[in-house]
């Protein structure tokens, strides 16, 4: 319905078209100045730091809408994280094993992962994409050891890989946490709740049913993987013992630690590489060409340290025991994409002994948590 209408020439003052209001306009204008008056003296009689809800309950909604967004945005980005990880590691654990398969020279493929890792952080620290660490004599006489379990843990594991099947070797790697914990027993005196120490059980069971009915089963592929968790339990402990004095650092992160390890791991292999292969081998597989070759050493490398830097930023937005769950998944899809891949053979009891152990590491991951979570409480 019109509320209004434009006069004629006839009624303007000016001689320009004028509003001239209707009844029914001057009646809903009287109105809504009653509602007016209505809602000040509202207003005026409620109480002070009392509010109308029916006023407020636009903003409120608005206001609880900014964190529900960025907690959102938060989980996405997590979710991201961690889905790249995983995606990331086993696209490299495929490609790594197709590596050792087409050329069997893994002191020399683990030492060029490091080398391209190292290279990766000496770039982005030189063209200011990543802050620089603060490195003295002190700093790098404290990361030595670290550097040098690192070392180790990495060529055995790479040995591992070439020796047996993927998803074997990383059931025998579940059993770090055994390692861990009495690595942190005899050099830091670190003491666990018993129930804690129970959840190391059903690993080593895991670990022993699962290795008894491997089909792809070989001492060099066991053996290298048990110095390999034993590597990176004493990584951790020496850590904890040479870099108490650098915590405080803020250029430190995990981060640049991870970059400064690489750089000292790959001069530290460097020898120990050209002594067992032998020299530089040369890059010739039989009926492989040299491009195709090239491209998956190349692959594996890259994607070596890409997963390593991915894993670091999923760890800096979730609490350790999210990270621990995450990685026994990380685990399971792992040893399932590539028993899919490679159709790798596996009998029950071999199925059985791997879940088994599996769940052993997710269970010593929450009660090790639980324990810390107490320790304070109790203190």
């Amino acid at each position: 319905m019109a509320i209004g209408f434009l006069a004629g020439s006839g009624s303007s003052v000016l001689g320009r078209r004028q509003w001239v209001s209707t009844p029914l306009q001057k009646e809903t204008r009287a109105g809504r100045v009653a509602q007016s008056r209505v809602a000040r003296t509202r207003c005026a009689l409620l109480p002070m730091g009392k509010f109308d809800r029916s006023s407020t309950k636009l903003s409120a909604s608005s206001a609880s809408a900014a964190p529900e967004a960025k907690g959102g945005a938060s989980t996405m980005k997590v979710g991201f994280y961690f889905g790249l990880w995983y995606f990331l590691n086993v696209i490299f654990n495929i490609i790594n094993k197709q590596t050792l398969n087409m050329w069997s020279y893994p002191w020399t493929l683990s030492l060029v992962q490091l080398g391209v890792g190292a290279t990766y952080c000496s770039i982005q620290w030189l063209i200011g994409t990543r802050k620089r660490p603060n490195v003295s004599w002190g700093l790098l006489k404290a990361l030595t050891l670290p550097a040098a379990a690192h070392t180790l843990g990495h060529i055995m594991s790479c040995l591992s890989f070439s020796s047996v099947a993927i998803s074997f070797t990383h059931i025998v790697k579940s059993a770090e946490p055994v390692f861990g914990a009495v690595c942190a027993a005899a050099f830091l005196g670190e003491a666990y709740p018993f129930y804690v120490y129970l959840t190391l059980i059903p690993i080593i069971f895991g670990v022993a049913l699962s290795s008894a009915t491997e089909l792809t089963f070989t001492w060099m592929g066991f053996i290298t993987a048990m110095i390999s968790n034993f590597a990176f339990a004493m990584r951790n402990v020496f850590s904890k013992i040479t870099m108490a004095d650098y915590k405080s650092d803020s250029t430190l992160t995990s981060e640049n630690i991870y970059g400064l390890i690489s750089i000292m791991a790959f001069l530290m292999e460097l020898p120990f590489a050209v002594y067992f292969d032998n020299g530089i081998p040369a890059m010739v597989a039989a009926g492989i060409p040299f491009a195709t070759l090239f491209r998956y050493f190349m692959s594996s490398c890259l994607l070596y340290h890409l997963y390593n830097e991915v894993s670091y930023l999923a760890l800096g937005n979730v609490s350790p025991v999210t990270f621990s769950v995450g990685n026994t998944i990380k685990r399971v899809i792992i040893i399932g994409a590539s028993i899919l891949f490679f159709k790798t053979k596996i009998m029950p009891l071999n199925a059985v002994g791997s879940v088994i152990a599996i769940v052993g590491t997710f269970l010593y991951s929450m009660s090790k948590n639980k324990a810390a979570e107490a320790k304070p409480k109790s203190a």
